[in-house]
Parts: structure tokens; sequence; C-alpha cells
């Protein structure tokens, strides 16, 4: 991506900061505001502080010069008080500072997961080829290092430039009345400590840019492989029996270490990149402390100053060639933090972008109605083959329709351009605004308890006795006494349980209008006839329409939709 070649534009701040201010604008920002003004106010404290410590050594070390003992005891008790107040501030703010980012963490995690879930975005972007990958890591991940490494990196900018302000008067101070001394020359530069303190930190700023640009674009790619290694390993986790059955576990681990080897590599990459920044800033720090002393050394030596001010002198450069090297020494963080938020930035603007990209797609027009009802439908493949033309449809209540075709036909997808979940159609489509039901071939048994499970996604108050009489009519009688018993139940159960699971929650749901994809294809056909009849004895005014290739299906449904996967489609009744 070229964002990843360069570290910052104009484009690249205008949506990091629309990524940052969402927070400071939302309904919380007062209580974010007055948080983070008690944690400046700490960060301008201790900065305080430091100041007062800098005019410390000057008395201190001058004391230890002039063996003057109660001036040495007077300083230890003062800076027993500064060290005090010190080490008080820096655990309150410490405090505070988490506490903040744990509440923007917290409001940046529901916005997104939010946005992710709402209308279907997690589904709709997989369809539309999103560029995005692994938007689970981002949501998880990135976010946590996005707040962790903002907030490090403004508090470490607010520090330096407070620091710089308030060394650099002092630094200019005490080199005001000092000639810049080289050889036998002396020449009147008024701050020349100031100066070269500036010199230095932009010189060496200037290297580590040079040496270090590779880093932001190492950083991306580290992000993206090792999301991608995590997600390859929760699928097989997934899948296990699936992997064991076919004895797939040579090829997937074959498969994970050539993801894995990807995330090396490219670490590789990064150690080299981050050794050639950390050796440049090692030589750079250790540099900077004894430049001071070398340049007021022949002052000292002549015996025109004091122990004492040439420590404060050495310690007030320092204290300003660290602000002003703040770009040097996070470097790596800032490349790191680059890459966060150009994940981020762009999981958001593909979020916003998916309804227009989608409208794009789609011709379909949607409406309500009493009944389901389309009209000249037409559905493709995403690289533009027609799967369905011109479909008039209008289904009454209490009726049953089969979807039949070959595999591949598109029966699944018409399922799915009903529910509004496939976008490469056209035509008119008409549905209730509610008492409608759509059930997967797999159906989705979430992480917790059986009752979860069986009334997912509506956690409706139902009674122990009413969900025990549905397991035992669905054939999961052995169930009935874990109501409350927490389980992975899509890995506990198998295909046909899980089937039977969704058939109880189609019993509890009683929809007026249920679509069913594949709903019973691991069941045996006894178990199936069993299941279809119970649904027409219990719902008797409930419209089903179901996808199935078992002839015995035709007993339950009166007229079959068959499709061709060439456009072609016809709809006749089915002889009773």
């Amino acid at each position: 991506m070229n964002d990843t070649q360069h570290a910052f534009d104009r484009a690249a701040l205008a949506r990091v900061w629309r990524l940052t201010r969402a927070y400071w604008t939302s309904e919380e920002k007062l209580s974010a505001w007055a948080l983070l003004i008690i944690v400046l106010t700490g960060n301008f404290t201790i900065v305080y502080l430091t100041v007062r410590l800098n005019s410390w050594y000057r008395g201190f070390y001058d004391a230890l010069q002039n063996y003057d003992a109660p001036a040495f005891w007077a300083a230890l008790g003062t800076f027993g008080i500064l060290a005090s107040v010190f080490i008080l501030v820096s655990g309150t703010r410490y405090l505070l500072r988490m506490w903040l980012r744990i509440r923007w963490r917290t409001w940046l995690t529901k916005r997104y997961q939010h946005a992710w879930l709402h209308d279907k975005a997690f589904y709709r972007m997989k369809l539309v080829g999103s560029a995005v990958d692994n938007p689970d890591q981002r949501i998880a991940d990135d976010l946590n290092s996005f707040t962790e490494q903002t907030m490090t990196l403004v508090f470490g900018l607010v520090n330096s430039v407070t620091t710089l302000v308030s060394f650099s008067v002092i630094l200019w101070g005490l080199s005001s009345t000092l000639p810049l001394t080289i050889g036998d020359t002396q020449f009147h530069i008024p701050g020349f400590l100031f100066w070269g303190a500036l010199v230095y930190a932009v010189l060496g700023t200037w290297l580590t840019h040079r040496i270090g640009h590779a880093l932001i674009p190492l950083n991306f790619q580290q992000e993206r492989v090792e999301a991608d290694y995590r997600f390859n390993l929760m699928r097989l986790r997934e899948n296990l029996e699936s992997v064991a059955l076919y004895g797939g576990e040579q090829v997937e681990d074959g498969r994970l270490r050539t993801r894995f080897r990807r995330v090396i590599d490219n670490y590789h990459r990064l150690i080299i990149a981050g050794f050639k920044v950390d050796m440049f800033n090692a030589g750079y720090s250790q540099v900077s402390v004894i430049v001071p002393y070398l340049t007021v050394a022949p002052f000292y030596f002549a015996t025109k100053m004091p122990f004492g001010q040439l420590m404060q002198i050495g310690n007030a450069f320092n204290r300003v060639q660290d602000a002003m090297s703040f770009f040097i020494d996070s470097y790596q963080n800032i490349a790191a933090w680059r890459a966060v938020t150009l994940r981020l930035t762009q999981f958001t603007e593909a979020l916003e972008s998916l309804e227009a990209r989608i409208d794009d797609i789609s011709q379909v027009e949607r409406s309500s109605a009493p009944r389901p009802q389309t009209e000249t439908l037409g559905i493709r493949r995403p690289d533009g083959e027609a799967l369905l033309d011109g479909l008039d449809l209008d289904l009454q209540p209490g009726e049953s329709l089969l979807i039949s075709g070959a595999s591949g036909s598109g029966k699944s997808t018409l399922l799915r351009t009903l529910a509004g979940l496939w976008p490469y159609a056209k035509g008119r489509v008409r549905l209730p605004g509610d008492g409608v039901l759509f059930v997967p071939q797999k159906p989705y048994l979430p992480i917790g308890t059986l009752r979860e499970a069986l009334l997912y996604p509506q956690q409706q108050t139902v009674s122990d006795d009413a969900l025990q009489a549905v397991l035992a009519e669905v054939g999961l009688e052995r169930l009935a006494g874990q109501l409350e018993t927490v389980e992975d139940w899509q890995q506990t159960l198998s295909g046909g349980e899980q089937q039977r699971v969704a058939f109880a929650r189609i019993l509890l749901r009683r929809p007026r209008w249920l679509f069913l994809d594949e709903a019973s294809s691991a069941l045996d056909e006894p178990s199936e006839q069993t299941l279809y009849a119970l649904l027409r004895a219990r719902l008797p005014e409930t419209t089903i329409v179901s996808i199935g290739h078992r002839s015995t299906l035709a007993a339950f449904h009166r007229r079959r939709l068959q499709l061709d996967g060439r456009g072609g489609w016809q709809l006749a009744d089915v002889p009773a």
C-alpha cells in the first residue's frame, strides 16, 4: 500500500484526527476532558519538580565541594520533600491515566463493535471483497494498542515540550555569561548551550528518520501476518473434529508453519531495522552526556565556575536535549503507532463506505408487505454470471414451498437475497416487518448455557418446563437437565443435534414466515420427516420455504421452485 511507504501526509493526519477526536467530542467528553486536564496537571507538576531538582543539584554539589555538612544535610532534607511529592504525583497520575485509557478503549470498542455488527456489515464486507483483513483482531488488539500508544506518545510529547520550555530558560541563563571556547579563541554567543542542544537534536532526528523509515511499513505488515496466524489457529480450533476425521493434522501443521514463517520473516526484518535505530540512539544518547561538560570544561578548569554550576549545566543541557530528542527516542513507538492507526483508519473507511458500495452493487428495491413477494428478481454471481432471472413469487399464509436444483444453482443465494444479505441482485423484494425467520444449514450456537443456545438470538423468559418439553419434541431428551450447563455447544453436539436445536428454536419462536436452508441435511430421513411433520402440526399457519434435495421433502410441500443455475426457473404445484 502506498500509505505504508511514508510516515505522515496531510490525508493521513486528517484520518488520524478523525479517529482520535471521536471520543473527545462524544457523550463522554466532559469526563474525558476532566481526566485529561488532571493528568496534564500532573505532568506539569512533574516538570516543575524536575526544575526544582535541577536547582537543588547546584546547592548539593557545592556543599560537597566546600565540605559544608550543614548545607549538605539541609539539601538532603529538601530532596526528601521534593522526592516524596514527586512519587505521590507520579503514582496518582499513573492511576488516572490508566483510568482514562480504559474508558477511551471501552468507548472505541463499543463504537467499532456496533459498526461492524450493525446492519450485517461483518457479512457484507466479505461479500463485496473488502480489503480489510481480520476485522475482529483490529477491534480486539488494534484498539487496545491505539489507545495505549496514543496516550504514551501524547503525554510524552507534552512532557517534552514543557521540559524544553522550562529548561531552555535555565540553560540560556546559565550560558549567557559564558563564552564558547574553542582552543584559545572565545566566541560570545548568547545561549550557545541551548543552540548547541538544538542543533544536536535536529541532526539526530534527521539521521534517525533516515535510518529507521522502513519500520512503519514493517510494523503494518507485522500486524497483518500476526493477525492472520492467530485467525488460522482459531479456525483450526473451531474445526477440530473435521480435521481429525480427515487426518489433516500434518497439512494443518504445514499451513500453520507457513503462516508462522511469515511472522518470523517479517519480524527478522523488523529486528534489523530496529537494531539500526537502537544502535544509533544508544550512541547518540551516550555522546549527549559528555557534550555539555566538554563545552564548559575550559571554564571549570580555569576555576571560573563552581562544581555545582557545572553539574547544573550538565543536567539542564541533558534535559533540553532529551526533550528535543523526543522523536528520536520514540521513533520505534511512533512507527508501531502509525501502523496501528493505519489499520484502524482503513477499517473505519471500509465501514463508512460499505453502504455506498452495496448501493452501487445492489439494484434491489426493498419494502415491507403483508407477505413475502418478489417481482422480476434477478440474482447473479459476483463475476456477473446469472443465477436467476425474472422471478415472480407470492407466498401465501400457511403455504409450503420447496426450492430445489443442482448444487450451485443458487438456492441458498436466493434465500440470502430475500434476507437482504446478497447484494448482487436486482428487482423487488417485499417482506413482512416481523414474524420472519431464516434458518441456515449450520446453526450458530454461542458459547454459554444451553438455555442461551436454545433462545438465541432472543433471550426472552421461557420456563424450564417449556424448554425441556421442546427438547423432548425434537429428540434431545438427554439434554433436558443441562439447561444451565455452560459449554461450547458447537463443538459438543453433532451436526444432527445442532440442527435439532435449530428446530427447537423454531418451535419456541413460532414464526409466521419460515425459510429453511437445508436445515435438516445432517439428519437421517426418518428424523427429517418427523421434524417436518412436527412443524406442520405445531405451526399450521406458518409459511414454510425449504431448500432440500431429498424426495421425501416433497411430501411436506405443496409447491416446488426448480432452479437450473443459468437464470431459468420453474414454479409448479406438487401432486398430493
